[in-house]
């Protein structure tokens, strides 16, 4: 069983994030665990099943999670343990790095917490301040540090195309994770989303988008020095050292089931049934004793296609060719490999020159490090 929780709760909103959150000032902390408590009940006996063979993951999200009261992030680490009688195969917490303090992390290791994933973003501060985000360099360096004495999984998060962003500061905060050494970094491009403030702010040309080439650039410059360190790019924006893939997000990319609970959280069936619950925190706490409100979407078969190629080609390993024919019939199958045809030109099969962007060495159809560059073309180009 793969779960996640969102928890809604920002002390201040960073300007490129559209993820459902409110203001710390709202916060009932006993509140919500009660809420999310009672909602993991509904969702485990109605929506939840477990994958045989595939470890189990809860993902502690939002939002802040590292801004729990530590008693109640403790009560609602043990309400949560009764989802997974045997524990979860890996139980993550994301953290932001002025959050972390000694008590904090004594808390979240007596939880059972064995991964933590901290926001980063930059080891700029002029970069940091420009996308409103609370901490400086040396406050992710120092946090660090203290995670590093008590977990041995930890993973970082990156964003590159900042405002005023420059190859020679993107280098200097990618060696500075390097330093540090975590066994997993999440690596990302700034998106300009709908109705977020950073897209405002653009609009009125208050700041300039990072032009595509130089996002670009910066996504090869990125890869390249992880990879020259070690890392394994096991998926489009993650890095991870042998051994430390992150166990929840792959089951995304997989197709397999999950819970999602809290506002805003998204469920899924692994079959063509999804669910979101309202981002709305009263609507979603004014569920009856039964149920929380949500939306359900049933994929249609075009929908499910679709997104399987979207998903596996994300991933390192690709589209599985026999499994892909087998979900959806050889004439889709052949289907698909004639699109992908003309990605593959004159390609030499597990020899792809550096040109190409799609691989298919019999097994599986995947992109190139040439493809990873220009994957969301790719991508659309085969459904």
């Amino acid at each position: 069983m793969h779960v996640y929780v969102h928890i809604p709760f920002c002390r201040r909103k960073c300007i490129y994030c559209d993820f459902f959150s409110v203001g710390e000032r709202l916060a009932d902390w006993p509140g919500l665990v009660d809420s999310l408590l009672r909602e993991a009940r509904i969702r485990a006996d109605s929506f939840g099943s477990h994958t045989p063979g595939v470890p189990s993951s809860l993902y502690i999200g939002g939002g802040t999670p590292s801004l729990m009261p530590v008693e109640e992030f403790l009560r609602l680490s043990a309400g949560l343990s009764e989802l997974f009688p045997d524990g979860p195969g890996e139980f993550t917490v994301e953290v932001n790095p002025d959050d972390v303090s000694e008590d904090k992390v004594a808390a979240w290791c007596a939880a059972g917490v064995n991964r933590v994933s901290m926001g980063v973003q930059s080891l700029m501060d002029s970069e940091l301040k420009a996308i409103c985000r609370r901490h400086t360099a040396g406050d992710a360096v120092e946090a660090y540090g203290l995670l590093r004495r008590s977990f041995r999984n930890i993973s970082l998060d990156l964003i590159f195309g900042l405002p005023g962003q420059t190859p020679d500061s993107l280098r200097h905060t990618v060696d500075g994770f390097l330093d540090m050494a975590p066994e997993h970094i999440s690596a990302y491009s700034l998106m300009y989303e709908e109705l977020t403030a950073l897209t405002r702010m653009r609009d009125r040309g208050t700041i300039d988008e990072t032009a595509e080439a130089d996002s670009v650039e910066m996504f090869a410059m990125v890869s390249d020095m992880f990879a020259g360190a070690g890392y394994e790019q096991y998926e489009i924006s993650n890095y991870a050292r042998e051994g430390f893939r992150s166990l929840h997000n792959s089951s995304y990319w997989k197709g397999l089931p999950y819970i999602g609970l809290g506002p805003g959280a998204h469920s899924y069936d692994g079959l063509r049934t999804r669910r979101e619950n309202l981002p709305d925190l009263a609507a979603w706490r004014g569920g009856d004793e039964t149920d929380f409100p949500f939306s359900e979407e049933t994929l249609t078969d075009d929908e499910l296609r679709e997104e399987y190629i979207m998903t596996r080609l994300r991933t390192r390993e690709g589209i599985p060719l026999d499994e892909f024919g087998r979900r959806f019939g050889s004439v889709e199958s052949d289907r698909l490999l004639r699109k992908a045809g003309r990605f593959m030109e004159g390609a030499i099969r597990r020899n792809p020159q550096p040109s190409l962007t799609l691989c298919d060495d019999g097994k599986f159809l995947s992109l190139t490090r040439a493809g990873i560059m220009v994957s969301d073309e790719v991508i659309s180009s085969l459904f």
